[in-house]
């Protein structure tokens, strides 16, 4: 019975968060083992309040150092830790080479992972959800789950910060919200700013909604753009929000409406109606499965994308999504949103 465990998975912000299912059956495996976690630093307060982990380990990716000086400092962090057993999640050299060095005899990986760094590897089976294959890493060890709910932990401080937000922002509480955000982090994932806002005008319109546009750190000019395009006003969050505090806010929306990119998977695990634009990237393995969330997407013969390049000239899997389409799933979730309020 394995009494320390270390969980890996560095990033990022939604594979993270793809890894609370199975964050919750190890739990519930070895519900008196002590469980640590290593993750990049910024994404430490994503899971900070989750109750299955006992202790949140940064790893700063960030730092000029990262492999030499800041590897050597998590790796004497690991090793005082003793760990009996080590579970990488990411798969990629450097999580497996951490998890050697963490002197666990037990690691967990996949089958690409290094034969002599890793000591049980499960089969990959590439083209499935990453929930799934999350929990292929755990069915070795005897541990099997098909409970594939998502989870992210905040605390009441959290959610009373993104209520007082919005108060300050000038929102009723009783109008319902939708949330647009128009960002991806990859330029080709990242549906028309023009198309967000037509959708966004139609919810004001026929809905009397509030529309609330979202950005990372970097997009506040997208999220600006997005709402000049508006007719109706639109109530913009440009700035760079804890992430925490971002989670409540997406959590006080009534739906969601976003590229294939980090906080989709946040919006999902807030229980948040998502409707989720596919374009590039991989629907099988990365969309949201609850049946109150939607996926948009066309089949193309380039889709999923082979490679993160901005080679793609035409962007024509983005393209294809018109707004009629995404308004006709938005509309069907509204109305059956406001009937039951």
């Amino acid at each position: 019975m394995h009494q320390n465990i270390l969980l890996i998975r560095l990033s990022s912000l939604g594979d993270i968060i793809l890894t609370s299912p199975a964050i919750r059956a190890v739990r519930c495996h070895y519900p008196k083992a002590r469980i640590s976690m290593l993750v990049a630093k910024q994404f430490v307060d994503l899971i900070s309040e989750n109750p299955h982990l006992d202790e949140v380990i940064g790893f700063d990716r960030r730092a000029k150092n990262r492999d030499t000086s800041e590897m050597m400092r998590i790796v004497r962090i690991l090793r005082r830790r003793d760990f009996d057993l080590a579970i990488d999640f990411q798969s990629k050299f450097r999580t497996n080479l951490l998890a050697y060095l963490s002197g666990s005899k037990c690691r967990v990986g996949d089958h690409r992972q290094n034969r002599l760094m890793c000591a049980v590897r499960a089969p990959d089976r590439v083209n499935i959800h990453a929930i799934n294959r999350n929990f292929d890493l755990l069915r070795p060890l005897g541990i099997e789950t098909s409970d594939r709910t998502l989870e992210l932990f905040l605390s009441d401080a959290d959610r009373a910060s993104a209520r007082n937000l919005l108060v300050t922002k000038g929102t009723h509480p009783n109008r319902t919200k939708v949330g647009l955000f128009p960002g991806a982090g990859w330029k080709l994932r990242e549906w028309m700013p023009d198309r967000f806002a037509a959708v966004g005008d139609r919810t004001v319109h026929e809905f009397d909604a509030q529309v609330l546009i979202f950005g990372g750190p970097n997009e506040g000019e997208l999220v600006n753009h997005v709402a000049s395009l508006m007719e109706a006003r639109a109530t913009t969050f440009s700035v760079h929000l804890p992430i925490r505090q971002f989670s409540a806010l997406i959590e006080l929306c009534d739906l969601f409406i976003t590229n294939d990119t980090g906080p989709m998977h946040i919006s999902a695990a807030m229980r948040t109606p998502t409707v989720a634009l596919f374009g590039p990237g991989n629907h099988t393995r990365f969309q949201p499965l609850d049946l109150i969330h939607s996926t948009i997407r066309h089949h193309v013969p380039c889709s999923p994308c082979k490679q993160f390049t901005d080679k793609c000239k035409d962007n024509i899997c983005m393209k294809r999504i018109t707004v009629d389409e995404v308004w006709a799933t938005v509309r069907h979730k509204l109305t059956e949103i406001q009937s039951t309020t």
